[in-house]
Order: C-alpha cells, then structure tokens, then sequence
C-alpha cells in the first residue's frame, strides 16, 4: 500500500483521492493546507481516517508518514513543491501543467537525474484512459493524415469574477493561469500522442483583462498535414474534434475528455463508460512507482518533455508572460 500526502483541497483533489482510493493501493495519510478548516472538509468527503493535517509545508515534506505527494496547487507553485519534494524522496504525482516554464521543466529534469528511483508524474489523465487509447487506435489504421481540428472550449465559472473586476488564480499571470495554461496542454498531449512532435507550431490568442488568454486557437504544423486545436475558457463549444484522412473523417467528442468516437465511413462508434476520469492515470502511476518501471516512467517523460518545450514555445511567441518567466530573467 503507497501512502499519500496531498497539497491542494479543491474539486480536482478529491476526485484524484477517490480513485486513488478505488485502485486499492493508496492510502490517504496527510493532508497539507493553509487552512485547517479545508483540510478537515476534504477529509470528510473522502471519507479519510487516521489523516493527518498541517499548515506547515515544511513539517508536510518532513513527515513519515506518507511516501507519494499529489500536488494540486496553482500552477506557478509546482514547481518550488516538486523541489522540495525531490529533495525529501517522496514519490511525485502533479497536476497538469507540470511547471510553469522551459527552464523549471529542465531543473526537475536534472533533480531527478541525482535522485534515481524517484518519479515526477504529469496528470495529464486523459491519455492513460482506455477510451484514448480506442482513438489511438483508430488513427493508426487510417491509411493517412490530412489534417486535424481538436476543441476543447469550457466556459469556467472563475470568469465571472474577472467580468467584475477580480483576478482569480487560473486567470492570473501570477499564478501561470489562463486557457493555454489549464486546457491547451490537454490538446498538446493529443497531438503529441496522436501525431508526433509537430515541425513548427503557433499560437493566436484572445487576451483578457487580467494579462492571459481567455482563448485562442493553436495550429500545428506536420510534414503534410496541420491541426488546427480550439481552446478556451470564457466560452462554450460544443463542436466534435476530427482527423480528416481523404474521404475519412474519425470524429470524437471534445479534446480532453475522449468518451465517444465515431466515423462517417463504415457507420461504426464507440462509447466509453461512465467512471472517475483520474481511474486510470493513479492505476498506472501506481504500477510505475511500486514496480520501479524506469521504463514507462521514461516513455511518459518525454512525452512530457515534448508537451512542455511546446508549451513554452508558443505562450511566449503569443507575448503570454507569467511571473515566473520574469524570476528567470
């Protein structure tokens, strides 16, 4: 049984604990907030028992009691949480984006590289669920690839506050926010796990008050073909994403949560079933973690990598600056 450690008390938090819960081999021992109160709550929700709480990050990294940190913070504090946990030998799992820049990307990289038989694990659910890996599927029976266009547009209730003058962390430069930030890295992954690193890559986004893009579009550019990739966060879409192959079109519905595939050339489809979106991401950083699988751990990693250096790339190419790009100046 992995015992867990988890910074982070919001919807995203317990959702991961549930299905931590569900694989049978985590075991929820610490909780680290800045509020005693919130702890408490998640506690509750989850059902946890014998769970420690402390307000102290330090006390948190220096505890025995837990082994693996899941890491569900604003994005621009992940990094500094990663170092420490690093520096402790607590197995990392971390919400998507990983960090906030290329340069932290490289920092985690050479931590580990001094630290062997520790993890640093992107959240990035979606790939490890088997409803991707039918899309997968699918787009490598295709006899070619003429393109793509992927959506993920969510309107988020957080813009409100920003229509009335507030800057809440997912919308702010500060804390590394906006639709890029929270929703693009999933059709990076897409992309990269679908089609490969692109040859060159841009992105136009629609800024908002605040100093981030509220959405935008990212096109990528292949050797033949382009994907075009809709991302947003203060609209709604509710388009399907496809991958055009001549005739062929294979359609599915949105770009971060794969649940129905379908094609407009033998009448077949598929549906995934109804279950904890993060099910199949804790089963597999599990199995990586308990069964030392450098192997897999690598595969994932550069992966990663790829997203990360695409990432950085077209944020800054678009003039999207955070604070922690100017800590780095």
């Amino acid at each position: 049984m992995l015992q867990l450690g988890v910074i982070g008390t919001n919807w995203i938090t317990q959702q991961f604990i549930e299905s931590a819960q569900q694989t049978h081999t985590f075991q929820l021992r610490e909780v680290y907030s800045r509020t005693q109160e919130h702890a408490h709550n998640l506690i509750n929700q989850v059902n946890g028992t014998d769970t420690l709480i402390t307000t102290d990050l330090t006390k948190f990294f220096a505890s025995p009691e837990f082994e693996v940190v899941y890491i569900a913070s604003p994005n621009s504090l992940h990094f500094q949480y990663i170092c420490q946990a690093i520096a402790a030998n607590k197995q990392v799992i971390v919400e998507k984006p990983m960090v906030s820049t290329r340069a932290e990307f490289l920092q985690i990289q050479e931590l580990l590289q001094n630290h062997p038989g520790i993890y640093v694990l992107e959240a990035a659910r979606h790939i490890h669920e088997p409803e991707f890996a039918t899309l997968k599927q699918q787009v490598q029976q295709l006899d070619r690839i003429d393109g793509a266009t992927i959506t993920y547009r969510k309107y988020s209730s957080r813009y409100d506050l920003v229509l009335t003058g507030q800057e809440p962390n997912i919308f702010s430069p500060k804390f590394s926010g906006g639709a890029l930030s929270d929703l693009g890295v999933y059709l990076l992954y897409d992309a990269v796990c679908l089609f490969g690193q692109p040859l060159s890559a841009q992105y136009l986004p629609q800024m908002i008050a605040t100093g981030v893009d509220g959405q935008g579009t990212i096109v990528l550019h292949y050797d033949h073909f382009d994907v075009t990739m809709l991302v947003g966060k203060i609209s709604n879409s509710i388009l399907p994403s496809e991958i055009y192959s001549g005739k062929k079109t294979l359609s599915f519905d949105d770009g971060g949560t794969v649940r129905k595939i379908w094609n407009n050339y033998n009448d077949w489809q598929f549906t995934g079933t109804d279950h904890n979106p993060m099910l199949a991401e804790t089963e597999v950083f599990a199995q990586i973690i308990q069964q030392k699988d450098q192997t897999q751990f690598n595969q994932l990693w550069q992966i990663a990598d790829q997203v990360n250096q695409l990432l950085t790339q077209i944020r800054l190419a678009a003039g999207i600056k955070f604070a922690a790009d100017r800590s780095e100046a």
